[in-house]
């Protein structure tokens, strides 16, 4: 098996990537994130993963681990 290690230096990378090509484009995060439709979407994930994710990823952890047990 290949062993990476350059899993933190590639999100770094990414990031400082992301955040060059926003300045590039003159893009502002705060309008966008500040925008009530950014807001309602958001409120839409935030729901769907602590509603419906997170049990369903518990239910599966339990329900894998069980078959080991």
């Amino acid at each position: 098996m290949k062993k990476t290690s350059g899993g933190f230096t590639e999100i770094i990378f990414i990031v400082i990537v992301g955040v060059a090509a926003l300045t590039y484009f003159n893009i502002d995060l705060r309008a966008i994130l500040s925008d009530p439709l950014m807001q309602k979407i958001f409120g839409i994930l935030k729901g769907a993963w602590f509603d419906y994710l997170l049990p369903l990823g518990g239910y599966l952890k339990t329900s894998i681990l069980g078959l080991f047990n």
